[in-house]
């Protein structure tokens, strides 16, 4: 894998939000396998449309859109450095030296109430269908990568409850978020790094990794790295 190049695509969780790291998961994860490592994860963002408008534009799907034909017109600086830092990261990338391609999704889609779909969907109205419609853009844009899904590991609600036991609005729980992944993942015929079941957090210590609940603090980061290069030199 040295010489390769890892692009991050996903959420805060992804970017780094709130460690003293920074975006520093996808620059472990390429210091350990040797590759050039490209964060283009944003805070706030979803796999498929959001219930904030503005920031449809940095959702998956959108971001997927972009990359294929390389009009980043919808996506605006706003002055938010990590959000800004990811926008320069993917115009700025230089496409056909991608060699592997992460997908981190699901925790906003769970917490703002994105409909699942079915397994057909194609549209950016569900996680599935999003999903789906953005693995194959970036399979078509990048037909030698490797692409590859990550769940999000255990976290509580939008309102801070056990999510294995208080589901969101649309009755949802976390774990079906999941389940959709590792379906997707299946029609799809790529790997998914599930670390909601294997990744070792759960309620019983996911603050002990996080600094609000949510979002890995430095401990956090560095296991993350640790999980995800882990996988991508056995299984990707």
């Amino acid at each position: 894998m040295r010489g390769g190049c890892y692009l991050q695509l996903g959420t805060s969780i992804s970017a780094g939000t709130g460690s003293t790291h920074g975006g520093a998961t996808p620059s472990l994860i390429g210091e350990r396998l040797g590759m050039f490592a490209i964060n283009g994860a944003f805070p706030g963002s979803s796999a498929g449309q959001h219930k904030l408008p503005s920031l449809n534009p940095v959702s998956l799907y959108a971001i997927a859109d972009a990359i294929s034909s390389g009009d980043w017109s919808a996506q605006k600086r706003t002055g938010e450095p990590v959000r800004d830092s990811s926008l320069g990261n993917l115009r700025a990338m230089n496409l056909p030296s991608v060699t592997h391609i992460a997908l981190e999704y699901g925790a906003n889609d769970f917490r703002y109430d994105r409909p699942i779909g079915s397994d057909d969907d194609v549209g950016s109205d569900t996680f599935k269908g999003a999903l789906n419609h953005s693995i194959r853009l970036l399979r078509n844009s990048c037909p030698t990568a490797r692409i590859f899904l990550i769940t999000p590991w255990w976290l509580p609600t939008q309102d801070d409850r056990d999510s294995d036991v208080h589901p969101n609005k649309l009755g949802y729980f976390l774990r079906d978020y999941i389940g959709a992944m590792l379906r997707v993942a299946e029609i799809n015929r790529v790997p998914c790094l599930d670390l909601f079941n294997s990744g070792g957090v759960s309620k019983t210590n996911y603050r002990a990794l996080t600094h609000d609940g949510v979002h890995p603090n430095n401990w956090g980061v560095l296991l993350r790295a640790v999980q995800i290069s882990s996988f991508i030199s056995t299984s990707v």
